[in-house]
């Protein structure tokens, strides 16, 4: 369904609701305004009739002859003993004498249906002229309020359908003035979508601030798409040409094997490893392209929990010295302090901290943990060759190398820092690199404390 069309029956039809439910509450207040007016002048005739029945007692005259004088137009008026027999009854039609309503001590009044017929009534407590407590009991034929009640009834409802109706027509011409400039702007929006070009839509001063915010959010939306577009575009051709090289030198030394392999043993042994070593780079490549993948889409398996960092680290410094046959200094404040971390990304985040430290220095490598007030850093330090300041603020790009023979000569593949950069996103850890050529490297990790009464793993 359209939302305009949406729109259009949603206000028709709560609109209808509202002026049905006004009508009912006008119909019933009026019905029972005017019947509760019409007992009340009931009560006030009853009360003189009352009245001149005591008078009439005391001047000896006939009580009957008081009733009927009372008698209205088109009515009935009745006195009942305590078993409900009628004393006296006056009626100006012969079928309302067969109106019955019990004897009570109190005054009530009433509404009553009797063959087709509608009649209030009023019943009072009267001394009679024998000494004894009756009822008189006075009935209003009210057909002319109930002729007006119908026609009331009609009016309503002919004007229900008459607002309907309009209401339906306002509707419409409200709903298209409001959906026109959205029609407008989808439009737009499917010729920027014709064009397979980022396009930006123009705002419009005159439009809604709802509709200045939806062409927002889409140029926002396109831009967006625009950068990683172009990040996509730029990685594919960062990684062909990174494949690229050693795939040429595998070509070049095969067709070396190929004149002279066979010949010169020289030539053998320098081609053998040189593919050896072409191919470890290009399994080192793929691996950290796979790696870069997996960090960058959600991962189900990512579940971060309170963990002591001391034991974590020193479990990861430990492997790592024996791989890489060097001494890694671990000093940290308190063993028992505790961060929220993933273990599986974290592990892999200090991996690629040492492997640049070990790959770019030769001497030991240290690690500081270092407790504050709500954070933990860590930090990595090497003194190796250092990066220089201009390159620093690069250092996490995909691909981006200080030095590409250097690069080249120890097996990076550039994407390691980036790598590290999106797994410390994931746990929500800041990273500041300082550095100084032929000095060395520090990279702090600031990761968020958590309370010691937390699940610990």
């Amino acid at each position: 369904m359209k939302l305009g069309t949406k729109i259009q029956l949603y206000t028709t039809v709560m609109t209808v609701i509202v002026v049905i439910l006004i009508n009912l509450f006008v119909y019933f207040s009026y019905k029972n305004f005017s019947l509760n007016a019409e007992m009340g002048q009931l009560e006030n005739r009853g009360i003189n009739i009352m009245q001149e029945l005591q008078n009439a007692n005391a001047d000896n005259v006939n009580s009957e002859a008081v009733l009927q004088a009372f008698l209205l137009s088109d009515g009935y008026v009745k006195v009942i003993d305590e078993e409900d027999n009628p004393v006296v009854r006056i009626s100006t039609e012969t079928e309302y004498a067969s109106l019955n309503e019990p004897y009570r001590t109190n005054q009530y009044q009433k509404s009553v249906s009797h063959e087709d017929m509608e009649f209030v009534m009023v019943s009072l407590p009267v001394i009679w002229d024998n000494g004894q407590v009756y009822n008189l009991q006075i009935y209003e034929n009210v057909h002319f309020l109930y002729d007006t009640f119908e026609v009331l009834k009609w009016i309503l409802v002919i004007s229900t359908f008459i607002i309907l109706i309009v209401i339906f027509l306002l509707n419409r011409v409200i709903t298209n003035i409001v959906i026109k400039p959205i029609n407008k702007l989808i439009d737009k929006m499917k010729k920027t979508d014709d064009t397979s070009k980022y396009t930006m839509i123009e705002i419009n001063e005159k439009d809604t601030k709802e509709l200045k915010e939806l062409s927002e959010a889409f140029n926002e939306m396109m831009l967006d798409l625009k950068a990683h577009d172009e990040n996509q575009q730029a990685f594919i051709m960062n990684a062909s040409h990174e494949l690229k090289t050693p795939i040429t030198v595998i070509g070049s030394y095969s067709q070396m094997l190929k004149r002279f392999g066979k010949t010169r043993e020289d030539v053998l042994d320098e081609s053998i490893h040189a593919i050896s070593d072409e191919a470890k780079r290009m399994k080192y490549l793929t691996e950290q392209l796979l790696s870069f993948a997996k960090v960058n889409r959600e991962d189900e398996t990512f579940s971060p929990e309170p963990i002591r960092i001391v034991k974590l680290l020193k479990n990861i410094t430990k492997r790592l010295e024996t791989v890489y046959d060097r001494e890694i200094e671990l000093t940290f404040d308190n063993t028992d302090v505790l961060v929220l971390i993933d273990v599986d990304t974290f592990d892999q985040l200090i991996k690629i901290f040492l492997d640049n430290a070990y790959k770019y220095s030769s001497e030991k490598i240290s690690v500081n943990l270092h407790e504050l007030e709500n954070n933990v850093e860590v930090t990595i330090v090497d003194r190796g060759i250092g990066i220089p300041q201009e390159d620093i603020n690069h250092i996490f790009t995909r691909f981006y190398r200080v030095d590409k023979a250097r690069a080249r000569k120890t097996g990076g593949s550039g994407l390691g820092l980036s790598i590290a950069e999106e797994l410390a996103n994931l746990n929500d850890i800041s990273i500041d690199v300082t550095s100084r050529v032929n000095a060395g490297t520090t990279f702090k990790l600031t990761i968020k404390k958590v309370k010691k009464n937390e699940e610990v793993k």
